[in-house]
């Protein structure tokens, strides 16, 4: 059996092509993609994706390997992957933010651990609330969910440079404008619970001087916002899935899903 060139750049190409979109995702999407997974663990993964993948995808015409056309498209592939998961990731930097202003409200503002997972240090509390959602992430069968929105991208979308423009650009930017409106609502009712907490004990110490506010103060803020954060927790589920569900709505506008909206 003869094999052409051709034939081999082709039979390459479609290795390739939805390999990049595959390793975008894996680089920029939570729990999957987190740096705590082994880097060779990640890799197998999209190899794996990939075989799956690539059978399944119509015929294109190949393109002569090496050239600028060939590495525009592979970088375009690899953007649209990053982009679907920077979606997602977005949902969980809001969680972590969130628990950043309750902690900076508790008085735990100086309290940080480093995070392996986002490469820097995060607060404990955000910390706290982000496990958290990761496990509710699992439980929502989201990297199912994943998998399959990976696989509609690549029906809907085989070639990243019809979805990668100026709408592709504007829903990413729509999607951070929410992770910022979800962190606040999060954290807005412990936080206007604390603020009257400590309305309340400025009285006490305008009318008792003798109170000493930071042995007194410090414990009764950080009691009161853990008992708060206990009562809040279970609307942690509410927020996180509707923004699960913006996320997915994004990420479907993303690849040009007929009926998203971005």
């Amino acid at each position: 059996m003869n094999i052409t060139d051709a034939q081999l750049q082709a039979w390459i190409q479609a290795a390739l092509f939805p390999l990049a979109r595959i390793g975008g995702l894996l680089i920029s999407a939570p729990v999957i993609g987190d740096k705590s997974s082994p880097a060779r663990v990640r890799l197998m993964f999209a190899l794996a994706l990939t075989l799956i993948v690539a059978p399944l995808l119509p015929a294109t015409p190949p393109l002569a390997a090496f050239t600028a056309v060939w590495w525009l498209r592979m970088a375009q592939e690899t953007l649209l992957g990053i982009m679907l998961g920077f979606v997602l990731k977005l949902v969980f930097e809001a969680v972590v933010l969130g628990g950043e202003l309750i902690g900076s409200s508790m008085g735990l503002g100086f309290a940080r651990m480093a995070d392996p997972v986002r490469g820097t240090d995060a607060p404990v509390i955000g910390q706290f609330l982000h496990l958290i959602a990761m496990l509710l992430f699992l439980t929502l069968d989201g990297h199912l969910r994943l998998i399959e929105l990976l696989a509609t991208s690549f029906q809907v979308a085989p070639d990243a440079s019809t979805v990668i423009g100026a709408r592709s650009f504007e829903a990413m930017a729509n999607s951070g404008v929410t992770m910022f409106g979800a962190a606040v609502s999060l954290a807005l009712p412990t936080m206007a619970a604390l603020l009257l907490v400590n309305l309340a004990f400025g009285v006490m110490s305008r009318s008792a001087p003798t109170l000493n506010g930071l042995s007194v103060g410090f414990p009764l803020s950080l009691a009161a916002g853990l008992l708060l954060l206990r009562i809040d927790l279970p609307s942690l589920r509410h927020v996180f899935t509707h923004q699960l569900d913006q996320a997915w709505s994004f990420m479907a506008g993303l690849i040009g899903v007929v009926g998203a909206a971005p």
